[in-house]
């Protein structure tokens, strides 16, 4: 998909990191392969055993690549979505990988998760003991989803409180 505006190179620069790890794996798989199609000459038995990893983390590597381009099928209207991630009114945090928009929240911690407001029924903190809080995003159906924890003194308290007030606004 070519980057044609804000919006569109926002999400591409949020979800990099992972867009890396793919590309590297793609290198992985097509070195094994290579080298498999070199040793073929020499051990004919390593160079199935390569091709065979080969092949086994390119199929893992395409189904991870494509379900990475299957995160933006929640959003209904994609050209709104990239409008409201262009938009100068949406928080961005960067210890915990997240934005919030007017109608999404965008967050990244091993994959990128998208969840839409129009999707959830409320917002939960949970209490870890006298240490700790995670903030959790509830949807329809009564699945929690977590979007940042913080542990007495780490310092993220202010930012806790922060996204804590953008989700009670929006959802």
């Amino acid at each position: 998909m070519s980057i044609q505006t804000k919006g569109q190179q926002k999400y591409y620069d949020f979800i990099e990191e992972r867009v890396k790890k793919l590309r590297t794996g793609m290198i992985v798989w097509g070195s094994l392969l290579a080298v498999a199609l070199i040793g073929m000459f020499s051990d004919v038995l390593l160079a199935i055993i390569l091709a065979a990893v080969g092949a086994a983390l390119a199929i893992l590597n395409l189904k991870s690549q494509k379900a990475l381009n299957e995160k933006l099928n929640v959003v209904e209207d994609r050209e709104e979505f990239f409008r409201q991630l262009a938009s100068s009114d949406l928080l961005e945090f960067k210890a915990p990988r997240l934005i919030i928009m007017k109608d999404y929240v965008l967050q990244m911690k091993e994959d990128v998760f998208i969840y839409p407001f129009s999707e959830m029924e409320k917002v939960e903190v949970g209490i870890q003991g006298k240490v700790g809080k995670t903030l959790f995003l509830t949807d329809r159906q009564g699945a929690r989803h977590e979007i940042m924890s913080c542990m007495k003194d780490d310092g993220k308290q202010e930012e806790f409180d922060k996204v804590y007030g953008a989700l009670i606004e929006r959802v």
